[in-house]
């Protein structure tokens, strides 16, 4: 199987802490699963766009990054998947986070939970689109509630619809180090959650801000394969669902008395 081209990107950085990065990406454990390629931002997405690489993993130094206008950004930590919104939930913005939850993280019949500030706004959100949709939605949810006796764990995402409790919850949450992954249809980008930390050695203690990101962008490739590749060519039905042909026979003869002439009085 060929090796999966990874694209890095380091963001505004000097030479010391470009230096230390290049060295962790030698790491033989990293080579065995990608290849780890540095480019400037704008080559790199642009052999995204052009589907040279088949991932895009950014390793801030300063900068904040800003999520792509197309895609829902998804914080991973080791308990579950946090996923800020801008504004309110709508069941539009719950039906796409299904989709990545089981496309992107093979989750079948996922769990999600709404966190808001104000829990009778939109109240009934969470049981219409469980009922509408079927997909497993409850809430919502106060920050200290979804936090009681670990009760995000229950979930296989916590939707949050502001920064500081996207914070909170991330920090609780979090461990080890935490990935910001930007899912699109298409492209796969992830980056380390927040900026590397590097002495005046040009050294890091703690390699996992750098690793975590592509090892992100490598569950993701696979899962989609997987996924994509499951679906491609279903399967007939071995069998005949009578329940089929009963519809079928009503609705024949529903269109044959509504063809029958009218007597004549």
């Amino acid at each position: 199987m060929e090796k999966l081209k990874i694209a890095i990107t380091l963001g505004n950085c000097n030479e010391t802490y470009r230096q230390s990065i290049l060295g962790i990406l030698k790491d033989p454990t990293i080579l065995e699963l990608c290849t780890p390629t540095v480019f400037e931002e704008k080559d790199a997405l642009q052999k995204l766009n052009e589907n040279r690489v088949d991932a895009l993993v950014v390793i801030p130094s300063s900068e904040a990054i800003e999520c792509p206008a197309d895609a829902i950004e998804v914080i991973i930590t080791e308990k579950t998947n946090v996923v800020p919104l801008s504004n309110e939930p709508t069941a539009d913005d719950i039906i796409k986070i299904r989709d990545i939850l089981e496309r992107d993280f093979d989750l079948r019949s996922p769990r999600i939970a709404i966190v808001q500030e104000n829990t009778m706004q939109n109240s009934e959100l969470a049981n219409q689109v469980t009922a509408e949709h079927n997909i497993n939605t409850y809430g919502p949810y106060t920050i200290d509630q979804i936090m009681a006796e670990d009760t995000a764990w229950h979930f296989d995402a916590v939707i949050t619809t502001s920064s500081s409790s996207t914070q909170h919850i991330t920090e609780i949450l979090s461990q080890e180090i935490p990935v910001r992954y930007f899912a699109s249809k298409k492209a796969v980008v992830t980056a380390a959650y927040q900026s590397v930390q590097i002495d005046t050695e040009g050294k890091t203690t703690n390699i996992s801000w750098l690793t975590h990101p592509i090892y992100a962008a490598i569950d993701v490739i696979r899962n989609r394969a997987f996924y994509d590749k499951a679906r491609r060519n279903p399967l007939q039905k071995l069998f005949r669902d009578k329940r089929d042909d009963r519809k079928k026979e009503d609705t024949t003869q529903e269109n044959a008395n509504n063809d029958k002439p009218e007597r004549a009085s």
